[in-house]
């Protein structure tokens, strides 16, 4: 703060570690989930199927319920739907997406990034 540096350190943290885990099991579906995430879309979830732990998943929307216990999306309970709050979420999903392996989804995200910078 004395250099009026500022940034954002949070995708070097242990629960960025764990995204990138958890985005790269691929689920059934969580790919066009998280594309859709990054796209600034809304993504329905269904929350009841999570056992509460951190290591039981069956399907996509285990994943993402934990993605919200780790503070990643925003959840809006009313309607059922998750997405990025901020650019250092959207940070953070993008950052584990280029790791992740799944290149068609980073290529386009870099592509929208380029597009929005114009």
């Amino acid at each position: 703060m004395l250099n009026q540096r500022y940034d954002s350190y949070w995708n070097q943290t242990e629960t960025f570690e764990a995204l990138k885990t958890y985005i790269m099991m691929n689920f059934d579906g969580l790919k066009d989930s998280v594309t859709q995430l990054l796209a600034g879309e809304h993504v329905r979830v269904d929350t009841e199927s999570f056992s509460n732990d951190m290591s039981t998943f069956h399907i996509a929307d285990d994943v993402l319920t934990l993605m919200i216990h780790l503070g990643y999306p925003a959840y809006d309970f009313r309607k059922r739907e998750v997405s990025i709050p901020n650019a250092e979420v959207a940070g953070a999903f993008a950052a584990a997406v280029r790791t992740s392996g799944w290149k068609t989804v980073a290529e386009a995200v870099e592509n929208s990034n380029k597009n929005t910078q114009m």
